[in-house]
């Protein structure tokens, strides 16, 4: 109990600086303030002391700072010690760990990325490498969380991870010495052969925009060795999750004259709205530009497209972004705990907010008290950009050239869902250390993928057999005789036309497998081979090779 007391006055403690550092003080209404906090403490110390089963007092006070929070956005946080980490990489760029990337499913935690120069790499850690051990710790029943922190540690520490291997008898364990590893957030740079380039930022942190400002370099540098220029580039931010907005203005400055309004955030107080200005000489003054977004880029990589898009600088290509125009600061409290707070809304050039959902409507739909004393910005209103096109507020970034994302197949679905073509490649890598001379995917390899999915007993199911089964399931034996031998009829007719399936996907298929295994010992290789079917990368090279065509997507003038 001494030790659940003491947990209690630091939690307490935690809410009363909570309750000063976001705002409490500046509301007049003081008493108000004061008969709640009073209210609050009655409550949790009633159902602490009497509720009919133990309470852990100090996670029953953590899920009310939760409960309360869950009333504002998603985005307002308590942060524990644990997860003021992911908080740390962010700003600083770098963690204390081995160089891995892992993901789990199905209580299988698998080795996903292997950085070179680190610790893993060094001592042959592979893709595919399941862990079961870190530190004679068990991890198959562990949250993935807590597996990522027993990897992670205090720089030049020593830890221990098993694995197991494909083609190898026994687990292989690992000893390593963690190093401060630098996170990248550029993560592929490429130029086509008609003076393309292409550069992918996969996040922003601290670094970013010298990561950009080095990928542009070296784009130039190998245009200017073939005595020729570059025709224009293709900045990906596709699945971008955003980070921090300073180096958000930084990255959209590299292509901005300077002096450009970049992005405005304004909060409560009307006087301290701040506006953010290209503060540097744009790396890229005039080559032609489109950003490439999604559903899943959102915050920074907003900021970026919708600077782009606004002061007409850019075609922006792909599906609309996630729409998160919110802005969060971040608050020091005791313990090594913090509160991450949502203190204002950006604004693109245009004066736009893209902010998709609407939380003020939201907490009415669920159910949840009104905390919002106030009515949110209208958000659907019509802007427009510097050469008069028309853009709108809410929903996020609705791009200029819309290209929805490649549907999976079916049979694609069912083969990425059981990791048919990761596990192929994992085997394939056990038994080729080194790709062999001359290598090349052909249609040969699908005679050992297929054996490869019979061992695995993998079969195929389209919609139309699963369609079938269920009714052949409703179906009495013997009353519906007819009807059951003429749905066996059809299943056997699916079946058939089931195997036929991998034929008519043969070249997409043969582009997976080779992307999968090429991931094992030419990075650059397979990413270059995922550019086939990627539609929105197509286009936004039609539109880059197509001088008349990107003039009048900038002006909406047909010319």
């Amino acid at each position: 109990m001494k030790g659940n007391a003491l947990r209690l006055h630091k939690i307490a403690a935690i809410l009363l600086v909570a309750a000063t550092l976001t705002g409490f003080t500046l509301i007049s209404n003081f008493f108000e303030i004061t008969r709640n906090i009073e209210l609050l403490g009655r409550v949790y110390r009633e159902v602490a002391e009497n509720y009919v089963d133990e309470i852990d007092v100090a996670e029953f006070m953590l899920a009310g700072i939760d409960g309360m929070l869950s009333t504002l956005d998603p985005y307002t946080v308590f942060m524990d010690e644990d997860q003021s980490d992911d908080l740390d990489q962010l700003t600083t760029g770098k963690y204390a760990g081995v160089g891995i990337s892992i993901h789990a499913k199905d209580n299988v935690i698998t080795i996903m990325s292997v950085e070179e120069g680190y610790s893993a790499d060094k001592a042959g850690m592979r893709i595919g490498d399941v862990i079961i051990e870190v530190d004679g710790y068990k991890v198959q029943n562990l949250p993935l969380k807590d597996i990522q922190n027993l990897i992670k540690g205090e720089s030049n520490t020593e830890v221990n991870v098993t694995v197991r291997r494909d083609g190898e008898p026994k687990p292989i364990t690992f000893n390593l010495i963690r190093h401060e590893v630098t996170i990248k957030n550029v993560t592929y740079v490429h130029l086509t052969k008609d003076n393309i380039g292409y550069v992918d930022i996969q996040r922003f942190s601290v670094k970013a925009s010298d990561e950009l400002s080095d990928a542009i370099q070296s784009l130039e540098d190998s245009v200017q060795v073939k005595g020729e220029k570059l025709k224009g580039l293709i900045l990906d931010l596709r699945d971008d999750p955003g980070g921090l907005l300073k180096v958000a203005v930084s990255v959209a400055s590299k292509f901005l004259e300077k002096g450009s309004t970049v992005v405005t955030t304004a909060g409560r107080d009307s006087s301290k709205m701040r506006t953010y200005v290209s503060s540097e000489k744009p790396q890229l003054r005039k080559t032609p530009l489109v950003v490439l977004i999604n559903e899943r880029s959102a915050s920074a990589s907003e900021i970026v497209a919708g600077a782009i898009q606004d002061l007409d600088r850019g075609i922006i290509v792909g599906a609309s972004s996630y729409g998160k125009g919110l802005v969060q600061t971040i608050t020091q409290l005791p313990y090594n705990t913090k509160l991450k707070i949502t203190t204002s809304k950006y604004f693109t050039p245009s004066g736009r907010l893209i902010q998709k959902v609407d939380y003020f409507k939201r907490n009415k739909t669920l159910g949840k008290r009104d905390v919002l004393s106030n009515e949110p910005d209208s958000m659907k209103s019509a802007y427009t950009t510097t050469n008069g096109r028309k853009v709108y507020g809410g929903g996020g970034i609705v791009p200029d050239v819309i290209i929805k994302d490649r549907e999976m197949s079916e049979l694609e679905r069912q083969l990425r869902q059981q990791s048919m073509i990761f596990k192929f490649a994992n085997v394939f890598r056990s038994e080729n250390p080194s790709l062999p001379k001359g290598f090349l995917i052909n249609e040969d390899i699908l005679i050992p993928f297929d054996k490869f999915l019979k061992q695995e007993n993998f079969e195929f199911k389209s919609s139309s057999e699963q369609i079938v089964d269920e009714l052949i399931s409703k179906l009495s034996p013997k009353g519906e005789q007819l009807l059951n031998e003429k749905a066996q009829e059809l299943r056997s007719m699916i079946l058939n036309d089931n195997k036929k399936e991998f034929q008519r996907q043969k070249e997409f298929l043969l582009n997976l497998l080779a992307q999968e295994i090429y991931l094992r010992y030419d990075r650059d290789k397979a990413r270059e081979l995922s550019f086939k079917y990627d539609n929105q990368f197509h286009e936004a090279k039609d539109i880059l090779t197509n001088p008349s065509r990107y003039k009048t997507l900038l002006t909406g003038v047909s010319r």
